[in-house]
């Protein structure tokens, strides 16, 4: 069956909304509210006035009427307290906060409603990566973090600052390394293990390595559990073993040499014996002085500027080795010097994250470009072939052309120096080579500033931040009855007569210039009202500021989102089945106040559509944690018809 799109809830959900339905009226107790503020005497009196208004004054005017009261108490003129530039009022303050809630709602069409929500889920998705990325970005990299450089590199650029001899050693050393063995870097019982997995020996190596150690004392047996790294053998034991093996291979030279060299695709000069597979010095011959460990206090140099080795490094990679007497057990089979300078290749190797994913020959082209191909004089190339110009350091040369045999390769009519890519540093970037951590204080301060201003976990934005006036989120509700009661209790005590009756008295103006008195008898009046009872005024003051600091943090996040709720499109059934397919991500959406709380809200589950919003909930949770179980199921229909299957024989009628 083809893979469906919409499970039966979906269907069912679905079924509601796009026939309008399934969504919650803003809650009774806010409407409520707004209906008992606008219902006391007062305020039906400036309502009164501003839709007598509405039939002459000029904007100006009717802006003035609107704003009466609002660096003083707003309350008392139904307006958008000053302070709040992005907040509009038509129709007094009150009706604002319902007009809005609405908005968020659709006013009746799911189409706008979902229009809205899809977008604000896209913008809070948005938003809240960059602001945990911010948050982890200061903390994810522990006291790990060295530079720019090393972040930007996987730490390459701290185990060798030099990548063209790094690179070139890499790649020279062949499959000398398993880097899935790392932690017996430098052992005679690595590079053995390595020579019989690569040259797929069985039951001991090839004479020219075998002879060697037989000779050394290692019975077939010993080079056996040498292979084989047998767990039943002590540490001592095994490590004695060891030491035999490694003078059988400083007697591994010459022809026999040679074999182990071809068999591993080692192509590092300078070789004299298998021993020397087991040095870094000899290994990494144009690198090794620049090789790096990491320590508590940073990458330092394994190689001390006379290019011995720093035997101090010894206690410093105990911190990081499996075993914390790995140089001291390793110095007792090879050379101590060697000891200590393999142990810190191998903490500084497995600092890079996914070593053992990769192989020493794709390290070495990640680290700079390589080609194995060294140029002959006495060959010819076809055009655009690569190859390297045999010094220790390679130049590397792209033919131009096809190229004759005994064509010079600084002969530029056919070939030019090329480069084959590699890691980039922030080389000519000073101020961010300059970072001391991953983000420095002025970048998280924007961030935090300007992003990280909602009310889930790390300033993260939430649903219920950006159109939580639909459900009541900040409970609007009890600040409008507090307003209500105050206003009550001012005309209780008469402090509110004079202004009542420059309400009353705005009807009977004619125009613009009439009006424009009344409104500023008003502001006296609402003045001189603050004077004598200020303590009424301060409870009016701060209901209204609370209610518009919210109203304005939603409208700042909307404007963020490039979202205009006064211009939707009417009846988008497109963006409603977005939203409906939606439903199973929300419910996985669990953070505090986000999409899932907020449709489990707003879902009207009087009606079975409604319910059926919530069951896609948590069908969307339940899918989630079957599939982290791997008991994935798939409960929708195809979207695809059905084929109805053609006769094998066409029936006679």
């Amino acid at each position: 069956m083809a893979q469906g799109i919409y499970t039966p809830l979906q269907l069912t959900a679905g079924s509601a909304l796009l026939n309008n339905q399934g969504l919650k009226p803003l809650p009774a107790a806010l409407t409520s509210a707004v209906s008992a503020f606008n219902s006391t005497e007062l305020i039906t009196a400036f309502l009164a006035a501003v839709a007598y208004a509405n039939t002459f004054a000029s904007a100006t005017t009717l802006a003035n009427l609107l704003s009466i009261g609002n660096s003083v108490c707003a309350a008392l003129g139904d307006s958008v307290p000053s302070g709040f530039s992005n907040l509009t009022s038509t129709n007094g303050f009150a009706n604002l906060v319902q007009t809005t809630g609405n908005n968020y709602l659709g006013n009746g069409d799911v189409g706008k409603f979902a229009q809205g929500f899809l977008a604000i889920q896209g913008f809070s998705s948005s938003t809240n990566a960059i602001v945990n990325s911010v948050v982890n970005a200061q903390t994810y990299l522990g006291p790990t973090f060295t530079s720019m450089d090393a972040l930007v590199t996987n730490q390459i650029s701290d185990v060798n600052p030099n990548f063209s001899g790094f690179a070139t050693d890499l790649a020279n050393q062949g499959k000398l390394t398993n880097t899935e063995d790392l932690n017996n870097y430098g052992t005679p019982g690595a590079v053995l293990r390595q020579l019989a997995t690569v040259g797929q020996f069985t039951g001991g190596l090839m004479s020219a390595v075998q002879t060697p150690l037989n000779n050394a004392g290692l019975t077939n047996a010993d080079v056996n559990a040498l292979l084989t790294e047998q767990s039943t053998m002590s540490e001592n034991e095994y490590n004695k073993l060891q030491q035999r093996a490694y003078q059988g291979m400083t007697n591994v030279t010459g022809d026999a040499l040679t074999q182990v060299l071809d068999i591993l695709d080692v192509t590092t000069p300078n070789l004299t014996s298998m021993a020397d597979l087991l040095n870094p010095e000899m290994i990494f011959p144009n690198s090794y002085t620049t090789m790096q460990t990491p320590s508590p206090n940073g990458w330092i140099p394994i190689y001390g500027p006379n290019a011995s080795v720093n035997m101090s490094l010894a206690q410093n990679v105990a911190n990081y080795l499996p075993s914390a007497s790995g140089c001291e057990e390793l110095g007792k089979v090879i050379p101590p010097d060697q000891a200590v300078a393999n142990k810190s290749v191998q903490t500084a190797l497995q600092q890079i994250t996914g070593i053992p994913t990769t192989t020493i020959p794709e390290l070495a082209e990640v680290v700079q470009g390589y080609t194995p191909d060294q140029w002959d004089l006495g060959l010819p190339y076809l055009a655009d072939a690569v190859v390297a110009d045999g010094a220790p350091i390679p130049t590397f040369y792209r033919a131009q052309q096809n190229v004759p045999a005994n064509t010079d390769i600084n002969d530029t009519d056919y070939w030019a120096p090329t480069t084959l890519g590699g890691l980039n540093t922030m080389a000519g970037l000073p101020l961010v080579q300059a970072q001391t951590q991953a983000l420095t204080q002025p970048v998280v301060d924007f961030y935090n500033t300007n992003y990280a201003t909602g009310s889930g976990p790390n300033g993260t934005v939430t649903t219920c931040d950006i159109i939580g006036t639909a459900i009541d989120f900040k409970d609007f509700a009890s600040r409008l009855n507090t307003a209500t009661a105050a206003i009550n209790a001012l005309a209780g005590l008469g402090s509110t007569n004079n202004l009542l009756f420059t309400y009353f008295d705005m009807l009977t103006a004619i125009d613009d210039a009439t009006l424009q008195p009344y409104i500023d008898q008003a502001n006296v009046d609402i003045a001189f009202i603050a004077a004598t009872r200020p303590s009424y005024v301060s409870t009016l003051n701060t209901a209204w500021n609370y209610i518009a600091t919210y109203l304005s943090k939603e409208k700042n996040y909307q404007t963020q989102a490039n979202l205009d709720y006064a211009n939707l499109s009417a009846g988008d059934k497109a963006v409603t089945f977005g939203f409906i397919q939606q439903l199973l991500v929300y419910g996985t959406e669990t953070d505090e106040f986000g999409s899932c709380y907020f449709v489990n809200q707003i879902a009207d589950t009087s009606i079975l559509g409604g319910q059926a919003m919530v069951g896609c909930l948590r069908e969307g949770q339940n899918l989630q944690r079957m599939a982290a179980g791997k008991i994935n199921v798939d409960i929708t229909p195809s979207t695809t018809p059905a084929v109805t299957p053609v006769p094998a024989v066409t029936p006679v009628y």
